[in-house]
């Protein structure tokens, strides 16, 4: 696999750089959803991220890693060219080079760091870094949802500068007296959306879990009280471990109390948020009375007309859609949408609760030009899809 610089400077102290590339991945993760001069501050961190790996020389890709992120920018391609010919809409040029540069960005990252986690089999590292940013999330959205309580918004909406401050991004149905947490972001699912990633990361590694830590990461998710990330973590998790009883890769251990127990009292004490939150929530959907869920599974495919159904209305030329799937048939029609249904039916086929994880957090939120979606893609591809003598157990 050849570099395509050539430097000794990570050579100097790797331990501080690997350190320090991995703190960068999970930094941009906790400020997507900050927004500075029309961008997320996490498209600036992994730009500077892409800058070290370069002055590092660390880029280094092999053949089949080039092909792979060659197959998005071809369709990228494709998809810009099919646009500026045929569509008889509307298409802005402009706005379509720079997300098509904003994905390149994206894209490249990924490839840099899977390429760099893996010729190195830095795998630990780098799911301990983003454990200690995970918890640190936790703690810092603790702390903000105690100084909400405390009336101290003086404190807390300067951390939230340069995102949403209304109080709707925080408060369950605007009732002062159930604060959802959300830390960093701008609404708590997206927080949940993070956690999940973190979680699972650590329960596909392969790796001898850390009790503690996933103790820690389900009731962060639990405390953002958004149904949608609490019913990946739940689906995700039962499938899992349904399917390892199914194969009796799974024994019984006493250490499994630290988790279930703490759990159960939390349910006792907060059993009056839980009935407000979820169970009442989930009779409002099943009724219609909560048309969110609506939205999200029926409405976000409507932004499509069929005349450009093939090639869709071109990258960023749709408005905010809460679904993967819904935004890529729109921006990119069937010829972006059905490759990426084809690999989710992969993963299907390949490992139930990997599929599961998949499918629901790209149907539970949208954002493919956001650096979230694509650093739980990385994720997913260092962690949960690599081949390991113990992937397939569950």
């Amino acid at each position: 696999m050849p570099k395509l610089i050539t430097t000794k400077l990570y050579d100097l102290a790797p331990g501080f750089w690997t350190v320090t590339l991995f703190s960068l991945i999970s930094i941009a993760f906790l400020v997507s959803d900050w927004i500075i001069f029309y961008s997320s501050f996490g498209d600036f961190v992994l730009a500077l991220t892409a800058f070290l790996f370069l002055i590092l020389g660390q880029v280094t890709l092999s053949k089949k890693q080039m092909i792979a992120g060659s197959i998005p920018l071809f369709f990228l391609g494709l998809n810009y060219i099919l646009n500026v010919n045929f569509n008889d809409y509307w298409f802005d040029t402009t706005r379509a080079f720079l997300s098509a540069l904003k994905i390149g960005l994206y894209l490249s990252v990924l490839l840099m760091v899977y390429s760099f986690v893996k010729r190195k089999n830095l795998y630990k590292q780098f799911l301990k870094t983003s454990n200690v940013f995970a918890v640190a999330s936790i703690i810092i959205g603790i702390v903000i949802t105690l100084l909400i309580y405390l009336n101290r918004d003086d404190i807390y909406l300067v951390l939230w500068t340069f995102t949403r401050t209304d109080t709707t991004s925080y408060l369950f149905n605007e009732n002062e007296n159930i604060v959802r947490m959300r830390s960093l972001f701008s609404e708590p699912a997206h927080l949940g959306y993070y956690l999940n990633t973190v979680f699972f990361a650590n329960v596909f590694s392969g790796f001898k879990k850390n009790k503690w830590v996933l103790a820690i990461l389900i009731f962060g998710i639990l405390f953002t009280l958004s149904y949608s990330m609490i019913i990946i973590l739940c689906a995700t998790g039962s499938t899992y471990l349904i399917t390892r009883l199914i194969k009796k890769d799974i024994k019984w251990q006493q250490w499994y109390w630290i988790v279930i127990l703490p759990f159960i009292v939390g349910v006792g004490f907060f059993w009056d948020f839980i009935q407000v939150t979820i169970i009442q929530r989930t009779l409002d959907i099943v009724t219609g009375a909560d048309g969110s869920a609506y939205s999200r599974i029926v409405q976000s495919w409507i932004y499509l007309e069929n005349e450009r159904i093939i090639f869709g209305n071109g990258v960023a030329h749709s408005p905010p859609i809460t679904n993967i799937y819904a935004y890529l048939l729109t921006d990119f029609g069937l010829v972006g949408l059905i490759p990426y249904v084809l690999f989710t039916l992969y993963l299907l086929i390949s490992n139930v609760s990997i599929f599961m994880l998949f499918f629901l957090m790209n149907s539970a939120k949208g954002g493919y030009l956001n650096p979230a979606f694509w650093l739980f893609l990385l994720y997913m591809f260092v962690f949960c899809i690599r081949k390991k003598g113990n992937q397939n157990v569950g």
